[in-house]
């Protein structure tokens, strides 16, 4: 089961290692990366607010896990920057690592709203359940590789 752990350290190894080739994809961009895997998640902060409250917030926030609420959060967000454009891009490579996990996933409630507002078919591949750790244990692994590859590349440099 993907959790924000395995969402952010995806988000660290894809960025560096497309880092290895490209050198916009520096340190700095790739906390922009890991930040916008998580932008997907950022509904489930409103959860003890509206236990709080009482309030039901999931009508409103629930949008920001579907692709269409994560590209407006990554816009809003992005405004906060002196370059937009770069963060906006960064925002976009790391959520979409995020919906990438999401997708291996089976839900009971159906998947992911893919491509709302146009269609409300939801998609999931269903690789993964939600009490499988595999993945978390493997990304985990995968994500120590990366860091001592790249570290090893820089130390010969």
């Amino acid at each position: 089961m993907p959790d924000w752990l395995t969402h952010i350290l995806v988000a660290y190894s894809v960025c560096t290692v497309i880092g290895f080739r490209y050198k916009q994809f520096n340190t700095e961009n790739t906390v922009i990366a890991m930040v916008g895997a998580l932008l997907p998640d950022l509904y489930k902060l409103a959860i003890p607010i509206q236990n709080f409250s009482g309030y039901d917030l999931s009508i409103f926030i629930s949008t920001f896990h579907m692709p269409i609420g994560s590209l407006i959060l990554a816009a809003m967000f992005s405004l906060l920057f002196k370059e937009k454009k770069l963060v906006f891009l960064f925002l976009i490579l790391g959520f979409l690592t995020h919906f990438g996990l999401d997708l291996l996933m089976t839900y009971y409630t159906g998947g992911i709203y893919l491509f709302y507002p146009l269609s409300w078919s939801q998609y999931q591949l269903g690789l993964i359940t939600t009490v499988d750790y595999n993945v978390n244990i493997l990304v985990i692994i995968l994500a120590i590789l990366v860091f001592g590859i790249s570290h090893t590349k820089i130390n010969q440099n």
